[in-house]
């Protein structure tokens, strides 16, 4: 970021040499060079006049690889170079670095009695107990859960439903899968054809002798067909969302 004032800075102005007249030249020189360094970071209008002169826009710090050694009474604010970029550190006056923000924001960690590193364990040991390793969890949103949550490996479950353990059977093994989307409906129904003649006896008793005679043998037929489709859907009602498994 480049703040150039519009007038350079000469501490060997005015020169003893110079006429008297050009003093006035080198009297607005110096207001304009003392505003506009000012400003950078503090409300500074140019007529001077103003309910907010002085207040502090913004506090700019230059990157440093060291922001140097703290001193008793001389503790030091600064933007130090970390892991490539500048953090702001806090070194205290007993030479004691506090790193006050990381890449991600805050860190934590480091700001004793604004969240401990004992409160950081403390959320993970309790994070990790609502969300064992093994756990399954639908969102809403795409974020892996190592993210939301911060803790654990997760992997994503797609085009999958959750059926609960059963004792036996098809559900009897854990983390068993199977199923599809469709199955082949499709079937043949068969009839085997056939004939048939039978003797009746007069009195009517089947197998007598007296006045039998014969049926004529007859024949029942059916005819084959196939019924439904290759393509039957088995998916129940559903609401779909990202589906994670916590791995490890």
């Amino acid at each position: 970021m480049a703040n150039l004032p519009s007038v350079s800075w000469s501490e060997l102005t005015p020169a003893g040499s110079d006429a008297r007249s050009a003093g006035d030249n080198r009297i607005r020189e110096l207001k304009t060079q003392i505003r506009e360094v000012i400003a950078v970071d503090h409300e500074f209008a140019s007529s001077g006049v103003s309910a907010t002169a002085g207040q502090h826009k913004q506090v700019t710090l230059q990157e440093s690889a060291d922001i140097g050694s703290g001193a008793t009474g001389y503790p030091i604010l600064g933007a130090q170079t970390v892991a490539g970029a500048p953090e702001l550190m806090y070194t205290t006056e007993a030479d004691v670095d506090i790193q006050i923000t990381n890449t991600t924001g805050l860190n934590a960690p480091a700001l004793t009695g604004v969240y401990p590193a004992a409160n950081v364990a403390a959320l993970a040991t309790m994070m990790n107990l609502i969300y064992p390793v093994g756990i399954i969890v639908e969102l809403g949103v795409s974020t892996n859960p190592a993210t939301l949550f911060g803790v654990g490996t997760w992997t994503a479950l797609e085009g999958t439903v959750v059926v609960g353990k059963a004792a036996a059977g098809t559900f009897g093994t854990l983390n068993a899968t199977g199923g599809a989307e469709t199955v082949d409906a499709s079937h043949t129904h068969t009839l085997t054809t056939g004939t048939g003649s039978t003797n009746q006896g007069a009195d009517d008793n089947s197998g007598g002798t007296d006045g039998t005679f014969s049926l004529s043998s007859h024949t029942h037929t059916a005819t084959t067909a196939s019924g439904g489709s290759a393509t039957q859907s088995t998916l129940q009602p559903y609401i779909v969302k990202y589906v994670w498994q916590r791995s490890a």
